[in-house]
């Protein structure tokens, strides 16, 4: 072979080893700018139950290694305080009374706003691999690009390409409001490692040996938890791609003893947020490692800080924004106070509630403030430590803080967090605190008109006629629901200047201000009662939610005796929802009237069955929950 060949041989091996080296570099390139995200999910799990957070939680060495190496951020907040909703929240970037997904559990599902989809589906249009072990849980379509993979076995371990990024979410239910369904003999025999003696009881429970066991036992369960933790790091680590992922540990919404999950305060809605931050992407990040974040962070911001993570583009539609990421400060995030809230059914109890929480205080409005917080939810009530702290009530063995779970609510409260963390100090009525008020109110008040709040309708209006398309619904009354909320606000007027426009309201021709106006009188109770004259033509309306809603009022005050009116929306309503609607009010009658109003099994005869009416029934016919179906019958040889 002559030199020219040599050189010719020598220089085609070399550009052939310089390619091969440069596209490596090139994948490794490609991957250096595309970080791994992991989303670790304990489910029902507010601040109050770890002590990185909360005084007199469970020490969580493996959750606090995260926040060693990463961020810990001390006002993150659900949105709203139970699965479905909150999850949906999560899922979609999107404030539920905006796009029809707030009530749980959904009797319809809402279609994905228009040209917006879950935001996992854009990290699979930009190439990575998508997965979630496995509870999903939403309330709206979710559509067929979410997920590579949506089950018990996924894991980013199943990706073909092992450079290929991935996002990957797991939730884990040993924390669950299930795993405090235990029996009466678990209680009595079972020990629990934390020490119920020790534990830090809530200011608004009963102090009593099954509480604290309670509590002691859903503190086991953070260890649980904790392990869990452990593990998928272990497993990222051992795949060598520990350093290219960011890991987010959180709670789903609030923590699930009694008061917590399925209720709007600190205790629902306040969750434990860490992130662990790669060595290999620590320059996407303006903080430093070990650090804390006072600024507010709301689940419909982790989406949107994911998509900007990864450097894909966040829809315009959502209505979260990054906290993390490219292009964000940390001094702008610190920044942030503000986080908004929003609570309506839950199974087969309704309630109306909406908060914002701004700095320290959170301003709640109460919607339904006679509806109380201990009304029965079967659910709820399959807890032991519900159980008793309901039959402390009916004993009357209940005062102070400890009471107020089954008193009526007021239209409006203020709490401290800072200085009550339990919030049982109600400073809505404390003139020193008047310009914080009506700051507040005034806030909230913008923002469900500016969503616009779907809500103002109830759910039998909206199950049928909005959720094929629920924003275009709601801009499409916009001004109507602006409308709607300037009369239910009138329930925080002096009675005297609101009546004439409560009369208004209920002399209307359109139904949904009948319906409010009803509903603010019996926000005002007994001092409404001058208008009961003009209430009663009501409990003939064309429109049989706003005879609920008269008889509400009328059989507070003690004018007539509710349960023949509600009963007969029940038995003739065609619309499953609207006899649920009806059935909270009876329960409410039968459960806190002192046995005034009575009602029994026999007396309903639903023409439609569904929604959550049989669950209604089954406990006004004393059938635990969920109710035994009856065996099978033998077939006769």
């Amino acid at each position: 072979m002559n030199h020219r060949d040599l050189m010719k041989k020598y220089f085609t091996a070399l550009f052939a080893s310089l390619f091969i080296v440069s596209s490596a570099l090139t994948s490794v390139s490609q991957a250096a700018d595309r970080p791994n995200i992991v989303w670790i999910v304990s489910e029902d799990n507010s601040i109050h139950y770890l002590d990185h957070f909360f005084p007199g939680g469970a020490k969580l060495p493996n959750i606090e290694a995260l926040a060693a190496h990463g961020l810990t951020y001390d006002h993150a907040f659900s949105n709203a305080p139970v699965c479905s909703v909150a999850r949906t929240t999560l899922a979609t970037s999107c404030y539920g009374p905006r796009i029809g997904t707030q009530f749980h559990r959904r009797y319809a599902m809402a279609e994905m706003p228009q040209g917006l989809e879950m935001f996992p589906a854009y990290l699979r249009q930009a190439g990575y691999y998508t997965t979630n072990n496995s509870k999903t849980d939403y309330n709206a379509i979710p559509g067929k690009n979410v997920w590579d993979e949506s089950s018990r076995k996924a894991s980013w371990r199943n990706r073909a390409d092992k450079s290929q990024p991935f996002y990957h979410m797991e939730s884990h239910a040993q924390s669950h409001e299930s795993s405090l369904h235990f029996s009466q003999a678990s209680y009595e025999n079972d020990k629990t490692k934390h020490d119920p003696a020790k534990v830090v009881v809530a200011d608004y429970f009963p102090d009593t040996p099954l509480f604290r066991y309670t509590h002691a036992r859903y503190l086991d369960n953070h260890l649980t938890i904790d392990n869990i933790v452990a593990n998928t790091v272990a497993k990222l680590e051992e795949d060598g791609v520990l350093e290219d992922t960011f890991i987010f540990y959180f709670g789903d919404h609030g923590g699930v003893l009694p008061r917590g999950k399925g209720y709007i305060y600190e205790s629902g809605l306040h969750v434990p947020l860490i992130i662990r931050v790669p060595k290999n992407f620590k320059h996407l990040v303006d903080g430093k490692l070990g650090s804390r974040v006072k600024g507010f962070v709301d689940f419909v911001d982790f989406g949107p800080t994911t998509l900007n993570l990864a450097g894909v583009k966040v829809p315009s539609q959502v209505d979260g924004r990054p906290f993390l990421g490219k292009g964000i400060s940390m001094k702008e995030v610190n920044s942030r106070d503000e986080s908004f809230g929003y609570a309506d059914r839950f199974d087969e109890k309704y309630d109306l509630v909406r908060s914002l929480r701004k700095g320290k205080f959170q301003y709640i409005r109460n919607f339904q403030p006679y509806l109380p917080d201990g009304l029965n939810n079967n659910y709820r009530y399959k807890m032991l430590a519900f159980v008793e702290w309901r039959d402390l009530f009916n004993a009357g063995k209940l005062s102070g803080p400890q009471l107020q779970f089954f008193e009526a609510k007021t239209p409006e409260a203020l709490y401290d967090c800072v200085a009550d963390p339990h919030q049982v100090n109600n400073l809505a009525n404390d003139p020193k605190y008047r310009d914080v008020l009506v700051d507040l109110r005034t806030r909230l008040q913008e923002k469900l008109r500016s969503l616009p709040d779907l809500s103002l309708y109830p759910e039998s209006e909206l199950a049928p006629n909005a959720m094929s398309n629920a924003v275009a619904y709601g801009q499409k009354h916009k001004a109507e629901i602006s409308d709607l909320l300037a009369t239910a606000d009138l329930a925080l007027e002096p009675f005297d200047q609101a009546k004439s426009h409560i009369l208004a309201a209920l002399t209307s021709n359109n139904p949904m201000q009948r319906y409010w106006g009803a509903m603010v009188c019996t926000s005002f109770g007994e001092a409404a009662a001058a208008l009961a004259g003009d209430v009663k033509p009501l409990l003939k309306d064309e429109s049989l939610i706003v005879r609920v809603r008269a008889a509400e009022f009328l059989g507070l005050i003690g004018e007539i005796n509710p349960q023949e009116v509600l009963t007969d929306v029940v038995n003739t309503s065609q619309n499953p929802v609207e006899g649920t609607e009806a059935l909270n009010s009876i329960v409410w009658f039968k459960d806190f009237f002192d046995g005034k109003y009575p009602v029994k099994r026999s007396d309903f005869h639903p023409v439609k069955m569904g929604a959550d009416v049989d669950d209604r029934l089954n406990y006004i016919n004393g059938v635990p929950y969920p109710a035994k179906k009856a065996p099978k019958k033998k077939k006769k040889k």
